[in-house]
């Protein structure tokens, strides 16, 4: 009888107890990581079993409902089940695999008790006010070099087509910062930029290859990655999220294939003499490809907002993955099978790494499936969808399924044997 009534007390007092106030905030460390998370593109399954584990750790009751920028969480109280409270916590996408690589370690410090609760939301809530790992400069590079490198290493270049692709490349940049300061107008970003690009491609036609120059000058938009992370969502059981991300990589492929379409045939327009046959020779020596892959793989790095300190590990996980994928392709003719190789080679690098760095292996698969993907996936179909007297281009969108089921399935065999029981010891921030 004396206990119900201290506990009656306890509920009718205006003063929160000591238990409510820990409870609060071991909440909003939930809150806040749930919100990086999302912000910064880690998968929403991986964010499901990282909210899991880290409200496993801290004692308390959650249950979560994802959407690709929201997620629902559900508070249970410890002490009344049936005392819950529901939040939605939304957060703009984007990539940042910088503050990702912070969020692990602060996790883990919390995880190993290195860290209190207080020091741990106090670092979260700098981790999200902090401005992104890559700001003007870097994203200017990365979009020009990468197109620089890709045109060379992933198709077949000349230099001469390098020096223009990395010209386009900084053009859409400099688009795309225009884009995120004017919402407005990134509603046209993605047509606009293929339209320029493939128009003035096309008017270089003497001079450039317009298949490598126009494509790889929009290397990074390409959504070969969004497509695999559908298929890897869809295969962890989170239909909702993999459905949206398939249906929107689906149409965001056709919408930049139909900008180059739109650019070339203006210009072919104002040109009727211009031929749609690309006649692309003097392809730079496969010597070259040994400075110009870091190269590649560093500016893709730094399209995902990676910092200097991730470059090492990234390079080398998307060298595994080229190698397998060009000396393999050499020997077995289905792109399915090598990208599934080359995939489950990058998931095991990429997890052992866990082991010894202790990097969020988020991290270097970013970069090592990126590379996998546009000679498969983007590229393919939206070159195919360029010619319409082409009827492999009826076939796209069921190319770019097949080829990221491939890729999934090579990462979720690697990351089983790994880790068959699940990752117990630290927080687990994979692909």
């Amino acid at each position: 009888m004396a206990a119900e009534n201290e506990k009656l007390e306890q509920a009718d007092s205006p003063f929160p107890t000591l238990n409510d106030l820990v409870f609060e905030k071991k909440k909003k460390v939930v809150l806040l990581l749930s919100q990086g998370l999302l912000k910064c593109g880690c998968p929403c399954h991986r964010v499901e079993d990282t909210l899991q584990h880290t409200a496993s750790s801290l004692g308390i009751n959650a249950s979560f409902s994802f959407l690709p920028d929201s997620v629902l969480i559900t508070f249970s109280h410890p002490e009344d089940d049936s005392d819950t409270q529901s939040v939605m916590v939304k957060s703009p996408q984007s990539y940042d695999t910088g503050k990702i690589g912070q969020i692990n370690r602060t996790m883990n410090s919390l995880h190993k008790d290195e860290m209190d609760i207080d020091t741990c939301i106090t670092r979260l809530s700098e981790i999200m006010a902090a401005p992104p790992t890559c700001g003007f400069i870097a994203t200017c590079l990365a979009f020009s070099l990468s197109a620089f490198s890709a045109s060379a290493l992933l198709f077949s270049g000349s230099w001469m087509d390098a020096g223009v692709s990395g010209a386009l490349g900084l053009i859409v940049a400099l688009l795309f910062i225009l884009s995120n300061h004017y919402p407005i107008y990134g509603r046209v970003f993605e047509v606009s930029s293929s339209v320029i690009v493939a128009l003035i491609a096309r008017a270089l036609h003497r001079y450039c290859c317009f298949t490598s120059v126009a494509v790889s000058a929009i290397l990074i938009l390409l959504p070969g990655y969004a497509m695999t992370m559908a298929v890897v969502e869809l295969s962890a059981r989170h239909v909702t999220t993999g459905t949206i991300r398939l249906v929107y990589s689906i149409v965001y492929a056709f919408v930049l294939a139909y900008g180059l379409q739109v650019g070339s045939s203006v210009y072919s327009a104002i040109d009727p003499s211009v031929s749609d046959q690309d006649t692309c020779a003097n392809a730079v020596s496969p010597w070259f490809y040994i400075p110009l892959f870091p190269l590649l793989s560093i500016s893709i790095a730094l399209s995902f907002g990676s910092s200097h300190k991730q470059w090492p590990t990234q390079t080398f996980c998307a060298a595994i993955g080229f190698c397998l994928s060009y000396f393999l392709g050499h020997i077995i003719p289905d792109s399915q099978v090598v990208g599934s190789l080359a995939s489950f080679a990058v998931g095991l690098y990429a997890n052992f790494a866990l082991k010894i760095t202790g990097e969020a292996p988020l991290v270097p698969l970013c970069v090592g499936v990126t590379l996998l993907v546009p000679g498969s996936i983007g590229v393919r179909g939206a070159y195919a969808l360029l010619h319409q007297d082409d009827l492999g281009h009826s076939l796209f969108p069921l190319q770019m399924l097949t080829i990221a089921l491939g890729l999934s399935t090579g990462l979720f065999a690697a990351a089983m044997i790994v880790y068959p029981s699940g990752k117990k010891r630290s927080l687990y921030i994979s692909f």
